[in-house]
């Protein structure tokens, strides 16, 4: 329907151009004298294009887009700049491009420029830019480019839309965030020791099979040397603690600011050469057991990038059903609001994990109350995440 639509639109204005002709042709064959003819000629160069605007081809290749970063975060701008070929012999007057629309929840606004005006002539090479801003963490689909071809008059309108996806993420925004010591309780006393997030690779203990994606300072030459090979240094345990990160995609509050700080924290690990683990459930599974090389925190960020608040349940279910994991670690849960259900876990003590630390990404600070010695609890500022606001309780 909407194609038999289009014809008749175009159609129609084809139809009046040709009546046109017609009427002013008739009027000076019958009319005579100079002013009539003196009409007719004046006015049928233009009615002479528009009839071949309407039935020549129109055609554009070589159609490209750069974009101004090759990595673009959450909040940022970026500029594009499309490229494309008039491929089309006859010579237009005016040319109007612009994108076909995007996902608008995606940016808050363009520039206004994603539609571009050209004085075409003979001119075959073009080219333009412009600017998407305050872009949202996703994926962005361009779908293509629609071209406007008219006369001088607006007589004979061609739309041509050129089909040319193309897909870019914005990425969390990673900020400096600052690890806080780890306090540890123990069953023979009161007194707490201090652990790190940080790997502790001062004092070796011994050594065992090389692992992919160890670091290059961590591989003990001296075996290597021995015996060709490669083994990895076993680095003292007592104050280093492996990391295993949950994000909380139930609560939907401040969702985008928690996986931007789920990005920075993990980032500041990995930084450190920490051992950090993270898991992501939702409608869709995500757990990456290692994150030590810079290409294993890009496969993170990615995930990071596409995700949803979509779980169906709460992040102290997975406490319960990955406990087997989660055992040995220090956990941190990453959420935009604390509900009674997550209090109720950090209430119960570490059952689930060596000890679990609770990070709440909000400017609202609920009262929180008779948390597990050996549990944490901080609020951490959305205006600047490089800045943490704890409140810590025990019980």
């Amino acid at each position: 329907m909407k194609g038999i639509k289009q014809f008749l639109k175009h159609g129609g204005r084809l139809i009046t151009v040709v009546s046109l002709f017609i009427i002013t042709y008739c009027y000076a064959m019958f009319q005579g004298g100079f002013v009539s003819w003196f009409v007719f000629f004046t006015i049928l160069p233009f009615l002479v294009y528009s009839i071949l605007l309407a039935i020549i081809p129109i055609r554009f290749k070589e159609i490209s887009r750069t974009l101004s970063k090759e990595r673009v975060e959450r909040g940022g701008n970026v500029q594009v700049t499309v490229t494309f070929r008039n491929t089309s012999w006859f010579p237009f007057v005016f040319m109007m491009v612009r994108e076909l629309p995007m996902r608008e929840e995606h940016f808050e606004k363009p520039n206004g420029n994603v539609t571009k005006l050209f004085l075409v002539g003979w001119k075959r090479e073009f080219k333009w830019t412009y600017e998407l801003k305050e872009l949202k963490r996703g994926e962005h689909h361009f779908r293509g480019l629609l071209f406007t071809c008219t006369d001088f008059f607006g007589w004979t309108i061609r739309n041509v839309v050129m089909n040319h996806p193309q897909l870019f993420l914005v990425y969390p925004k990673v900020s400096d965030v600052k690890l806080l010591p780890i306090g540890m309780q123990y069953d023979q006393g009161t007194s707490q020791s201090r652990y790190s997030l940080i790997k502790d690779t001062t004092v070796a203990t011994g050594v065992r099979e090389y692992v992919p994606g160890d670091r290059f300072s961590w591989i003990h030459w001296k075996s290597f040397a021995k015996n060709g090979e490669l083994r990895t240094k076993e680095f003292e345990d007592q104050k280093s603690q492996n990391t295993f990160v949950l994000i909380d995609r139930a609560v939907q509050k401040n969702f985008d600011d928690v996986v931007d700080y789920t990005a920075s924290y993990i980032n500041k690990i990995v930084k450190k050469q920490g051992d950090v683990s993270f898991l992501s459930v939702g409608v869709d599974r995500y757990f990456t057991p290692v994150i030590k090389t810079g290409k294993q925190y890009e496969t993170v960020l990615q995930h990071l990038a596409t995700v949803v608040p979509d779980a169906q349940f709460g992040v102290e279910r997975l406490l319960f059903e990955e406990q087997k994991m989660m055992s040995r670690s220090v956990v941190v849960i990453i959420t935009g609001e604390m509900t009674p259900e997550l209090q109720e876990v950090l209430n119960a003590g570490t059952k689930y994990a060596r000890k679990i630390i609770c990070f709440v990404v909000s400017d609202q600070k609920d009262p929180v109350q008779h948390i597990s010695q050996n549990n944490e609890v901080h609020y951490v500022g959305m205006d600047d995440l490089q800045r943490t606001y704890s409140e810590v309780k025990h019980a």
